[in-house]
């Protein structure tokens, strides 16, 4: 059973994501969890001498989680009792810098592995090997090759001094030709126009960093005399095959085509390393909202105003597909603020279904949303909720369970544990219908050729289970692949101590592969 302790921490932390931080005292924890009053106080003093809480000396005294308060703001307290919520916000609020690639939001998620092999790549000697970012429109290839080269003059790969030039090759699209020369340079007469000497980008980013978008725009000869630089660093100016130039930078590449299908074959040899960028959808719902959170927090501060979102606008941001990725939902974002600032006349700007552009309203089903209960709610709202180290510790709790003959009244309890801790801390109800609707069809099938039952409320936890593991994939993947060996040895004792459950269980994640696209 999940303990008292786990049950006040669970329900401060619920009332935190909730931004209700008056909530977090004794007398209102008392009557929700229906224990005296004096019992809760002691109990809250515990996990306070614990260092799981911290004290705001308010009146009422509230109590609020410090890892909680940590994770959201990415900084360590320095205290464990404030005067008042304004002290405490005053310290989270007056954070350090974010360094090159701590501002990528999934950076230590999603993006993880890119960035490593982004930080590889450039680090590799003498300086660095030319890379392609490739991804559709919007994903973030400019801000990444930005980030890299604050990253590399961090960590002392390059002097500060040096450059950072970038170069959109769709805007030379109908002039190759003058790319080519603004590219490499040009002596005075090479062509008409060339009054003087230009010694071009490559000599300004020497010692820098180059960075070339949509380099699928560059024509054939370019490439061929950008792929004579990547092999020996030498080039000519154009008008001048006598001399040889020299410069030595990192180059990035980007593009929205696929490589092999709009590049030169000699031009992509010479790029040993591609990464593909994923689509906003494909990182997932937590990035998602963080990224949201932010967008409207730089807009809180340009116009100096607190801004609050209707529940159906929060809806319609998280489940809209938008197909511009991160740049159209920075647009969706910056043009529902504008509209919303033309009717605003106080400190406060509230952001309504009709403030959204036209794309997004005319994706609205309005009989539905009629139906729902419209709120409106802080910018805090947005901050992801994830369930991540509970997801790990119930993995945890698993592997480290003793192979005896207590095994399944130990694991039983494992797995109740788990779900209790899921349930208690849900406040998405009917978000996982369709799942439990998915779970039903596919164990109709299954209890029929293996002969048993599954109740509902067991349909429930496994759709709560696969929702939250969904939210989570990288890092629970990621968990997996860390403790492979402990996963394998504790499946392989599965099929041969319950061998008929784990057929069952394997018929199971075939489903869900097949009919829901869940690889679980």
């Amino acid at each position: 059973m999940i303990s008292l302790e786990e049950k006040i921490m669970l329900l401060i932390n619920g009332k935190m994501d909730q931004n209700s931080y008056d909530e977090c005292q004794s007398t209102q924890l008392s009557k929700e969890l229906k224990l005296s009053r004096n019992q809760v106080i002691r109990l809250l003093n515990e996990l306070f001498n614990e260092k799981k809480l911290i004290k705001i000396k308010a009146s009422p005294i509230l109590y609020l989680s410090r890892a909680s308060l940590e994770s959201k703001y990415k900084k360590k307290l320095s205290s464990d009792e404030y005067k008042s919520l304004d002290e405490l916000e005053a310290e989270l609020n007056n954070q350090t810098e974010l360094k090159n690639f701590e501002k990528l939001i999934g950076s230590n998620e999603s993006m993880y592995q890119i960035v490593e092999k982004i930080k590889a790549t450039v680090a590799y000697p003498p300086v660095g090997l030319p890379m392609l970012l490739y991804g559709p429109t919007g994903t973030g290839k400019s801000f990444m090759a930005k980030l890299t080269y604050e990253y590399c003059v961090d960590t002392g790969l390059i002097d500060a001094s040096k450059n950072f030039v970038q170069v959109n090759c769709s805007e030379y699209a109908n002039n190759p030709e003058l790319l080519t020369a603004n590219l490499f340079g040009y002596k005075k007469g090479a062509f008409t126009g060339a009054d003087s000497d230009n010694l071009g980008l490559l000599h300004f980013a020497d010692g820098g960093v180059l960075f070339l978008d949509e380099v699928h725009c560059l024509n054939a000869e370019c490439q061929e005399k950008l792929f004579l630089y990547m092999d020996q660093g030498i080039y000519h100016l154009v008008g001048d095959n006598n001399k040889w130039y020299k410069s030595k930078c990192r180059i990035i590449f980007a593009t929205t085509e696929v490589p092999q299908k709009a590049l030169l074959k000699t031009f992509l040899r010479r790029i040993p390393v591609i990464l593909t960028i994923p689509s906003l959808a494909q990182r997932g719902e937590n990035e998602k909202l963080e990224l949201m959170y932010n967008f409207l927090k730089n807009e809180e501060k340009r116009i100096n105003k607190t801004i609050l979102i209707s529940s159906n606008v929060y809806e319609l941001l998280l489940n809209h597909t938008f197909v511009g990725n991160i740049g159209e939902l920075t647009n969706t974002i910056q043009a529902s603020c504008v509209s919303a600032l033309y009717k605003s006349n106080s400190d406060t700007l509230e952001i309504h279904a009709y403030d959204l552009p036209d794309s997004i309203r005319n994706s609205i089903d309005v009989s539905s949303m009629i139906m729902k209960k419209h709120k409106l709610v802080s910018l805090n709202t947005l901050l992801p909720v994830s369930d991540q180290g509970i997801i790990k510790d119930f993995y945890q709790s698993l592997i480290n369970i003793k192979r005896d003959t207590s095994f399944a009244i130990n694991a039983q309890n494992t797995v109740d544990r788990y779900f209790e801790k899921l349930i208690f801390n849900d406040n998405r109800a009917g978000s996982i219908d369709y799942l439990t609707n998915y779970l039903e069809k596919i164990f109709n099938n299954i209890t029929e050729h293996y002969g048993f039952r599954t109740s509902h409320n067991e349909l429930i936890a496994l759709a709560t289970y696969i929702s939250e593991f969904s939210k989570n994939t990288y890092l629970t993947n990621n968990w997996i692949n860390e403790n492979y060996d402990e996963v394998k040895n504790l499946k392989k004792y599965l099929k041969l101590e319950f061998h008929r459950e784990y057929e069952i269980g394997q018929d199971v994640s075939h489903y869900l592969k097949n009919n829901m696209n869940q690889d679980i």
